[in-house]
């Protein structure tokens, strides 16, 4: 009877570790903030936390009170460059809705993607809605203004699915770095050409595959080589804390969207397995006396 009892709690012990493995699939497609409801829109400045003045005069962004992604994730940025950006923004990549573009080469239909705002368009406008708003929202694109879009998991348990890269053409070469909680590093390589202009007749944007260390071709017909990963000794994809993107080359434009990360999480057992394991346990324990 004991040996049964003991096969009973190996039962219900397998059970529960099943029940551990569990996972919410998230999307971020800068639609909306990280509460997939507030929306967001062409033009808006896009950060997780206040910035001081003094990091750009131009774009006051300790000002504007209103900070996106307080929720599954951080939006921040980095300056590679000697001249600099002016943070990460809002475009929309939609024609019918942005017709008026400088940028065309951004229209690639994917409504809203997030882009660094080049500081040759420094002109803003404060939103009562929306908070700051770049009158003329436009990618960087000379190698002195390179820079890094920073997201920060808010979680534990995070394993990157995928991300859109959006206008990697001409002089363009990414890197994509995802870094887990130990500070270990995964990186894609990403080669100029790995997509092509839009007004060149191809789709101007390619899924990156975020859970494989396999090459990467390029979009058909942009010409370019594969994107490549190598990653540090015993990096774990899933404990992911942190993805920069760092648009780097000697023309450093692009965007990024759909974001898709899964969070592993453990479930609190539930009250039927504990009462089950209790009820078990005290009948092995009274037999036993």
């Amino acid at each position: 009877m004991i040996g049964r009892i003991r096969w009973i709690l190996f039962a219900l012990a397998l059970a529960l570790v099943v029940n551990v493995s569990q996972a919410a699939n998230y999307l971020i497609d800068f639609e909306t903030d990280d509460d997939f409801t507030t929306p967001l829109v062409n033009g808006q400045s896009i950060y997780s936390t206040a910035r001081a003045d003094a990091s750009n005069p131009f774009v006051p962004y300790s000002k504007d009170m209103r900070l996106e992604f307080q929720h599954l994730i951080k939006v921040s940025s980095t300056v590679i460059g000697p001249d600099g950006h002016l943070g990460p923004a809002i475009f929309d990549s939609d024609s019918a809705d942005n017709a008026g573009t400088g940028d065309p080469d951004l229209l690639v239909g994917l409504g809203n993607i997030l882009i660094l705002q080049r500081d040759e368009s420094p002109a803003t406008t404060k939103d009562p809605v929306y908070g700051l708003r770049f009158n003329n929202p436009n990618d960087e694109g000379t190698q002195d203004d390179r820079g890094s879009i920073v997201i920060d998991f808010r979680s534990t348990g995070v394993h990157p699915v995928s991300l859109d890269l959006v206008d990697v053409d001409k002089g363009v070469e990414p890197d994509v770095i995802l870094k887990d909680a130990a500070g270990r590093e995964r990186i894609y390589s990403v080669p100029s050409f790995w997509t092509t202009d839009v007004t060149m007749g191809l789709s101007g944007y390619r899924t990156l595959n975020l859970e494989t260390l396999l090459n990467q071709p390029a979009e058909p017909g942009a010409g370019g080589g594969d994107a490549i990963a190598f990653q540090d000794a015993g990096f774990d994809d899933h404990s992911v804390r942190q993805l920069e993107v760092q648009f780097i080359g000697l023309t450093p434009s692009g965007g990024i969207d759909n974001l898709r990360f899964s969070i592993d999480f453990v479930p609190e057992p539930s009250a039927a397995i504990l009462a089950m394991v209790a009820a078990v346990t005290g009948a092995s324990v009274k037999r036993r006396r």
